[in-house]
């Protein structure tokens, strides 16, 4: 069973059993391979560049996991999910994520994990239409991260 660190693992916690997942911006593709050990059996994995890709794959392949990988400028590619994860990346590249998203649902459960500008991703959560439904840090050596579960819920008036 593959081992995620903190950070990682906060996130994978978040996940519905049983609900169809994609992990934007998967890099090496460790929390799916985790998901789908661990019993999800609906996973894509994302990134917009063809060398985190690869990496996925090799990673996939190595745990003979069934994950679907996509070469996607975030949700541009991306069937609707039940459960979306952006993980390690700045507030600010999320937030942008989230302004292309296509597939916004009030059953949909976004995970963000933003590295930097956690105020600023914050702030566009709420021009965007999400709430955040829940928030917590976790801590791994010196580092703190957050940890947000938002929703959408419609445009603002």
């Amino acid at each position: 069973m593959i081992k995620l660190d903190e950070r990682l693992a906060a996130c994978a916690a978040l996940v519905r059993r049983g609900s169809s997942v994609a992990d934007i911006g998967t890099d090496h593709a460790l929390l799916p391979v985790f998901l789908w050990q661990s019993g999800w059996t609906d996973i894509i994995a994302t990134d917009i560049k063809p060398g985190p890709l690869e990496s996925a794959r090799k990673n996939i392949e190595k745990y003979s996991a069934d994950i679907k990988l996509v070469l996607s400028d975030g949700f541009e590619n991306l069937p609707p999910r039940d459960d979306i994860i952006i993980a390690g990346m700045g507030g600010e590249t999320i937030a942008e994520i989230l302004a292309g998203c296509r597939h916004k649902d009030e059953n949909t459960r976004f995970i963000l994990q933003p590295m930097t500008k956690q105020d600023r991703l914050r702030r566009s959560l709420d021009e965007l239409g999400f709430n955040i439904v829940h928030e917590h840090n976790t801590y791994e050596r010196t580092k703190v991260y957050t940890i947000i579960y938002a929703r959408y819920m419609g445009e603002k008036f």
